[in-house]
């Protein structure tokens, strides 16, 4: 079975019908849900989702109800919490793809049989022609492409 780290922007993505690779990001969450992929996201996670929801109620694009809704049904999925590796670790990614430790955090929890799935525009071109292991949220086929 195809493992898959997934981030922030992906879970959200799911939950946001106007969002670039909805159907995608929704398809992430179906595979998973089915047994056909696993799931894997740091601890920063987290945080991460319930700050793209409050940035949504904030924005008015959602209610205050619907965020809360939101958070239930990701919390509700599960998805395995990794511990990450150590803050050496995640400051050497940082600092060999010039990235954010936050997204260094995610980059951590790659291993041979994963992959990153991100929405994330900024970290997908960052890392794309420098790691084989990143798949942009459009990209994501679904099933097929995880058996």
């Amino acid at each position: 079975m195809r493992r898959f780290v997934v981030d922030a922007s992906v879970a959200l993505k799911a939950y946001f019908p106007d969002e670039e690779g909805h159907q995608q990001a929704q398809a992430v969450i179906r595979d998973y849900v089915m047994d056909h992929t696993e799931l894997l996201v740091p601890p920063l996670f987290q945080p991460e989702i319930a700050n793209g929801v409050l940035v949504a109620v904030r924005m008015g694009r959602i209610s205050e109800e619907l965020a809360y809704e939101i958070l239930s049904q990701i919390e509700n999925l599960n998805i395995p919490i990794a511990t990450p590796p150590s803050p050496q670790e995640i400051c050497r990614l940082a600092i060999e793809y010039g990235r954010s430790a936050y997204d260094a955090t995610y980059l951590s929890l790659l291993d041979d049989t994963s992959f990153l799935v991100t929405g994330d525009k900024k970290l997908y071109n960052a890392i794309k022609d420098r790691m084989t292991k990143v798949v942009w949220i459009e990209e994501y086929r679904g099933k097929a492409e995880a058996s």
